[in-house]
């Protein structure tokens, strides 16, 4: 495989990663009720997650509220998650390999 295509399936994991990492956080958010502050779990995920989400804080607009921010995340994330897929696609053609 041509490192292009590694690289790109590499930048597509991590993005995978914070996609689930961002789902956790949200199921523990509802899950947890007003205790969730004080679950181990739902602060390892928020750890995992607040470099993402003050990214996002940091390029959205103020009147975006900060309770939205991480769904924003959440949104940005899908969106860096099709296009690597489009461009490992593009690659794979691009390069006529046979890619699954």
């Amino acid at each position: 495989m041509p490192i292009e295509y590694t690289v790109v399936s590499i930048l597509l994991a991590l993005v995978q990663v914070a996609l689930y990492l961002l789902i956790g956080r949200g199921a523990m958010y509802i899950l947890g009720g007003s205790a969730r502050e004080q679950n181990f779990i739902y602060q390892l995920f928020k750890k995992g997650t607040e470099p993402l989400v003050k990214g996002t804080r940091l390029i959205t607009p103020r009147f975006v509220v900060d309770a939205h921010v991480p769904f924003v995340t959440f949104i940005l994330l899908i969106l860096a998650g099709l296009l690597l897929i489009q461009g490992r696609r593009a690659i794979c053609l691009a390069q006529q390999l046979v890619c699954g």
